[in-house]
């Protein structure tokens, strides 16, 4: 037995739907600007070079960007600009002058940027160390760190995975 249509059924006008494509375009854009900035806030703070080959470590913190005391074969560097051969180190000396002259400068800096800016100095300064360095070299660099107001001192290593 066959059951007759109700009068709106019988009167329904079949009506063709479409998709808005400005909500979806919308939605595209924020999710690939999303995707982006993630990325881009993830990047490789260091860029490796032939002269500089970091040690490998089990744990460690992601680095923040800070002021980078980098220790490679044959030179050593302040924000990756040269300031000297690591041959012209004296060995009886413990204070670096060179170093110790540049980062008292950036020092001044941040205190200025203190008083006028209101950015906390955080003392805070990086250390990147050749593998192979001796560590006699390694503790001169961070004794100078030490005296020109650089105290809080994190040395950069690779993260071995997992």
């Amino acid at each position: 037995m066959a059951y007759q249509p109700s009068k709106s059924k019988k009167n329904l006008k079949e009506e063709e739907g479409s998709l808005n494509m400005n909500s979806m375009m919308d939605m595209m854009t924020i999710i690939l600007l999303f995707l982006l900035k993630s990325f881009s806030t993830e990047g490789a703070l260091i860029t490796p070079s032939e002269q500089l080959r970091l040690p490998v470590s089990q744990q460690g913190e992601k680095p923040k960007k800070e002021l980078t005391v980098s220790i490679a074969k044959n030179s050593l560097m302040v924000n990756d600009a040269v300031i000297m051969d690591v041959a012209e180190i004296g060995k009886e000396v413990m204070l670096i002058p060179p170093l110790a002259s540049r980062l008292s400068d950036y020092a001044a800096q941040e205190h200025e940027l203190e008083v006028d800016v209101g950015k906390e100095f955080t003392h805070e300064v990086i250390i990147e160390g050749d593998e192979k360095i001796p560590f006699e070299l390694l503790f001169k660099v961070m004794y100078t760190c030490s005296k020109t107001e650089f105290y809080k001192m994190r040395l950069l290593t690779v993260k071995k995975g997992s």
